[in-house]
C-alpha cells in the first residue's frame, strides 16, 4: 500500500534523485538509545500515505552500523550530504541510557538546522536528559517550533511540513513555468 510512495536510503547508500520526489532525514539518538528508526520509517509511510498526496518520499535513515570502525569518515560525509540536500529533518532524542544520554551529534545537527532555518520537526522523549536545552533553544529562535512528547506526533509535524515544501515547490516551479512561458 506505502511502498510505492516512500523510498528509504540507508548510511552510505547512493541518493539519485526520484523526480517529483521530498526528502526526510531522520536525525537523532543512535547509541544507547532504543533502535527508534525503522518504527518511524513505518509510521512515516503510513502517515504519507493517507495524507493524500501521491507523491513519493525519499528517506535518508542513517545508521552508525559500520562494521569494526568507531568512527567512520564517509558515513560524517554522507550524513552532511543527507541533511544539506534533504528537504525536511526530523528529529528524535529518544531517552538513552545513563552512560551516554545527551546525543551529542544529533544536537549539533539540530542546532545547525535550526539557525540555517531549514524546515524541521522535532520530538523530545520525556526523560530525555537534555529535553529542556533542546525546548529552551528552540524557543529563542523558533519561538511557534513545538517539541513533541512523542515520536508519532513528531511524525504528524514532519508529514505536515513536507505536504507544506511539496506546496511551496509546486507553485515556485508553476511560477517559473509561466515566466518561461512569457
Amino acid at each position: 500500500m506505502t511502498g510505492s510512495l516512500l523510498r528509504v536510503v540507508g548510511s552510505l547508500e547512493e541518493f539519485p534523485p526520484v523526480p517529483d520526489a521530498l526528502t526526510v532525514f531522520l536525525a537523532g539518538g543512535m547509541r544507547d538509545c532504543p533502535d527508534w528508526r525503522q518504527w518511524a520509517v513505518d509510521a512515516l509511510a503510513e502517515h504519507w500515505y493517507r495524507s493524500g498526496t501521491g507523491r513519493p518520499v525519499t528517506v535518508f535513515s542513517p545508521s552508525r552500523a559500520v562494521p569494526g570502525r568507531p568512527f567512520s569518515p564517509e558515513l560524517v560525509r554522507w550524513e552532511h550530504e543527507a541533511l544539506r540536500c534533504c528537504d525536511v529533518v526530523l528529529f528524535w532524542f529518544p531517552r538513552g541510557n545513563d552512560n551516554a544520554p545527551e546525543q551529542p551529534i544529533a544536537l549539533y545537527e539540530l542546532g545547525v538546522a535550526a539557525a540555517t532555518f531549514k524546515p524541521i520537526a522535532v520530538g523530545a522523549e520525556p526523560g530525555y536528559a537534555r529535553r529542556n536545552d533542546v525546548t529552551t533553544q528552540l524557543r529563542l529562535i523558533r519561538p511557534d517550533l513545538p517539541v513533541r512528547q512523542d515520536l508519532d506526533a513528531t511524525i504528524g509535524d514532519a508529514v505536515r511540513t513536507l505536504r507544506r515544501t511539496g506546496e511551496a515547490l509546486g507553485a515556485a516551479y508553476s511560477t517559473a513555468a509561466t515566466l518561461q512561458a512569457v
